[in-house]
């Protein structure tokens, strides 16, 4: 586990823009899944945590949104393995709380039943135990409670592209001293050369995310389109990354 964090806490250090993505967080909380998610609320307080909140971006501009909404938020907990220079945690709304953890095998360190929001974005590529994670997530979120899960998309029709080319799908890792291999010169080296391997090591179809997360004892309500592509009727397979929203399954033991 230390070789793992060390690698983070490097990337971090080497650069400060790692860990600082901004999400379409409007598209998020406007979706049908969501609103009709909020309307069945029978609670106005809602718990909130973040799985790999980085420098807190996604949980600072989700809640500004969710209390624009019938729910106020009453805790929001981040989790993360290193805690990031340079984070917004002081604008995070509410009483935020910053959990230094590691959540690839190892038990979420919260109660069952703890939030009614979990969000958990480009995380499961990162980890290896993926099943433990997402089991974790159905244990501490309530029985009302959704969860908004998030990872790269490798059958988005640029890979599809790519591997028409034989060429390395974008996202796709496979070392941690460069991300151009696989890919062709003109587009490896002039166009991903200043990027550092993020630690990737698992890919994803829509199909797969669905798979797992059915497995696990969460049931998929909707897709978030992260990519923004006016591609609506396609979005679960055009762009380039994309998230569920996911409830319990009933019938989980």
């Amino acid at each position: 586990m230390s070789e793992k964090k060390d690698f983070y806490h490097k990337i971090h250090c080497e650069s400060p823009e790692y860990s600082g993505a901004t999400y379409d967080v409007a598209g998020l909380t406007s979706s049908r899944p969501f609103k009709r998610w909020v309307r069945g609320q029978s609670r106005c307080t809602v718990n909130i945590l973040d799985i790999g909140c980085g420098k807190g971006f996604f949980l600072r501009d989700f809640i500004n949104l969710v209390e624009k909404t019938q729910l106020r938020v009453i805790r929001a907990v981040g989790i993360d393995l290193v805690r990031s220079e340079g984070n917004v945690f002081s604008q995070v709304s509410g009483r935020y709380e910053f959990v230094e953890g590691s959540v690839d095998g190892e038990p979420l360190p919260f109660p069952d039943n703890s939030f009614e929001i979990i969000a958990c974005n480009h995380i499961l590529e990162h980890i290896f135990e993926t099943e433990y994670l997402l089991r974790e997530i159905r244990r501490v979120i309530t029985p009302e409670g959704i969860a908004v899960i998030s990872v790269p998309n490798i059958a988005a029709w640029i890979n599809r592209l790519l591997f028409l080319f034989a060429s390395q799908p974008l996202g796709s890792e496979v070392g941690t001293e460069a991300s151009t291999y696989g890919f062709w010169p003109a587009v490896g080296q002039r166009h991903l050369g200043k990027f550092k391997p993020a630690g990737h090591v698992r890919d994803f179809t829509p199909r797969a995310l669905e798979d797992m997360c059915c497995a696990c004892g969460l049931r998929v309500e909707g897709w978030w389109n992260q990519s923004q592509t006016p591609l609506f009727p396609l979005t679960r397979w055009a762009g380039r990354n994309m998230g569920v929203l996911a409830v319990v399954k009933e019938d989980a033991n």
